[in-house]
């Protein structure tokens, strides 16, 4: 989450652009529309007053492939069982209302109302059962509200660069969870989507705006804190400690011209073991997710602008590809 706000924030994308010494009656664009504006005014947040707003669709594709052994070893070379061949494709489109509001010059709030679309396939071969054709299990899609998000920033400096901006994000569980959701016990799947994480977290982060004309670095550390809740799994009842996030991000926006920009952005994500009773599972891992973004940004109005990004991952984790179509605006 931190990677996406603070590309949008630092490229210009959704910058608010105005220096502390600027009077409301300043006749300058209330939002920068691109890298250069970053440069011209350090003022990265909602000015005092001010409301902005963003609207955001978001496409992801995620593919994992998977052999599986159903029974036992006798010999190395000997399977006594069946080989099972599984390939799942899940696809999310997100739809997003983003508003933002200015306390200070310094200090904005924000709210995000998530909604969640999911498509999940998964195909299954017997290898050892003669069988040429797959063998679909599930095809499960539905949608719903996704898990609404509050958040605060504040501007540390506007005098010298680099620019520090610190908040902190609030993610609620509004969405359904997964926990809400029955399995279906014949191919062990959903048999709904869930549209939330089901569990309340908390993210301070910490961001870094260096303006090097013609161009903005930037670089960000968060921590993903999920607090632990009591879930029931049929008729067992736990206490689900999600393993938090360590999140690091960084890169580049280079400003083309006036009104076009472009970015370059590296992120790296490490989630940690979860916990179920206190104790983390034998087979539990850490989870590494690095990904590459690249970002467009033109704007076509003094306080509108059109933001298109790809995101690849680099990991197995990782989301095979995620596109991002945005338009930020302010009134």
């Amino acid at each position: 989450m931190l990677g996406k706000t603070l590309i949008s924030c630092t490229l210009g994308l959704v910058c608010v652009a105005q220096t502390a010494n600027c009077s409301e009656g300043d006749d300058i664009p209330q939002r920068a529309q691109t890298v250069s504006d970053v440069i011209d005014r350090p003022g990265v947040l909602t000015p005092r007053g001010q409301w902005s707003f963003d609207t955001s669709l978001s496409y992801t594709q995620n593919s994992s492939n998977k052999v599986s052994v159903v029974g036992y070893t006798v010999l190395p070379t000997l399977i006594v069982g069946r080989i099972e061949v599984s390939d799942a494709d899940r696809t999310t489109v997100t739809v997003g209302l983003t508003a933002r509001y200015g306390l200070t010059n310094a200090t904005e709030l924000e709210v995000r109302l998530p909604y969640v679309y999911r498509n999940d396939q998964i195909a299954t071969r017997p290898i050892q059962d003669g069988s040429n054709a797959d063998v679909v299990n599930t095809t499960i899609d539905g949608g719903g509200m996704g898990d609404v998000e509050l958040a605060i920033r504040h501007q540390f400096n506007f005098d010298s660069a680099p620019y520090w901006v610190g908040g902190l994000r609030v993610k609620s569980d509004t969405g359904r969870s997964p926990y809400d959701v029955s399995i279906d016990e014949g191919s062990n799947s959903f048999s709904d989507v869930p549209t939330g994480s089901g569990f309340w977290s908390f993210e301070p982060n910490i961001s870094m705006i260096y303006p090097t004309d013609p161009a903005v670095l930037y670089a960000s550390l968060s921590y993903i804190y999920n607090l632990e809740e009591n879930v029931t799994v049929g008729d067992t009842k736990a206490d689900v400690d999600l393993g938090d996030t360590i999140a690091l991000a960084g890169g580049m926006g280079f400003s083309v011209n006036p009104d076009l920009s472009f970015s370059l952005g590296l992120s790296h994500k490490t989630i940690l073991k979860s916990k179920v009773n206190g104790s983390s599972a034998d087979d539990a891992k850490l989870l590494q997710l690095d990904a590459l973004t690249f970002g467009v940004n033109y704007a076509f109005s003094p306080r509108a602008s059109l933001n298109v990004s790809a995101q690849a991952g680099l990991t197995e984790d990782t989301p095979d590809f995620q596109l991002t179509i945005r338009v930020p605006f302010n009134l």
